[in-house]
């Protein structure tokens, strides 16, 4: 009679090896990009709507040598980084204060709630005639880009230990010194978040708003690809959007990791 092992003796090595090979990150993104890359292959060859991606990396760096493209992505470019500041600012300074204040909360939860259940777009034709068509689509990104800040700030202002507002009283820190040195230590995790999911609602924001009534810009340049099916310029586009923002998104993923 011959001894066999049992079955989990051998299974567990290579199961140990594949957890391992699938939790190396860099492995993870590769497979992923590979079976996203087969997938968009085999889709243009289904649509002529879909260009390979070949020819939209192509169409891409052809696109990024024109000066008028350029000028276009600027325009959209600084849209979206104002968006995105003013965004932060005004609903990481709400979020704060609704965080700090019980009354505030009571008060304005509920409008704000209501406000992030709208569809931040079928506001865009009351914004139009009020702040012009450069300015109103900085104010829609600004729209799309608060609330994840100011929800995320919120919340983490009021999961802060009691233990660190007693620490705070007990050393008779300023206003100033518990902000520095207790709330934001405490919630840049969730702040951080925050920021993350605004780099690309800013980017969403910005390019919709292009869309409907801008005369530059690559939400503009979709359009116009669109109408006069230039498809590779159109997909070409959409994806550069994508790796922009998807490349500032992973960058701020990375730092939150170090912080932490």
């Amino acid at each position: 009679m011959t001894a066999t092992l049992p079955e989990t003796t051998v299974a567990e090595p290579f199961s140990r090896r594949l957890r391992s090979l699938l939790g190396n990150q860099f492995v993870g993104a590769l497979v992923l990009a590979a079976l996203v890359t087969i997938g968009w292959e085999i889709m243009s060859s289904l649509t002529f709507v879909i260009p390979s991606p070949v020819q939209t990396v192509t169409v891409m760096f052809q696109n990024l040598a024109d000066p008028s493209y350029l000028f276009d992505l600027r325009v959209t470019a600084q849209a979206v980084f104002l968006a995105f500041v003013i965004g932060t600012a005004i609903g990481g300074g709400i979020g704060l204060l609704l965080g700090l204040s019980r009354l505030l909360r009571m008060l304005l939860e509920p409008m704000i709630i209501m406000l992030n259940g709208i569809p931040k777009i079928v506001l865009y034709p009351v914004l139009l005639p009020i702040f012009s068509l450069s300015g109103s689509k900085v104010v829609m990104g600004v729209l799309f880009a608060l609330f994840p800040v100011l929800i995320n700030v919120s919340t983490g202002v009021q999961e802060i230990p009691r233990v660190y507002w007693k620490l705070a009283r007990s050393v008779q820190a300023s206003a100033w010194q518990t902000l520095a040195h207790i709330i934001f230590p405490a919630i840049r995790r969730p702040l951080l978040t925050g920021i993350r999911l605004a780099v690309s609602l800013s980017v969403v924001g910005v390019v919709l708003s292009e869309f409907f009534a801008t005369r530059r810009g690559l939400g503009r340049v979709v359009l116009q690809s669109y109408s006069h099916g230039d498809y590779p310029s159109m997909v070409a586009t959409i994806m550069l959007l994508i790796t922009i923002s998807f490349a500032i998104s992973v960058a701020l993923w990375q730092w939150e990791k170090r912080l932490h």
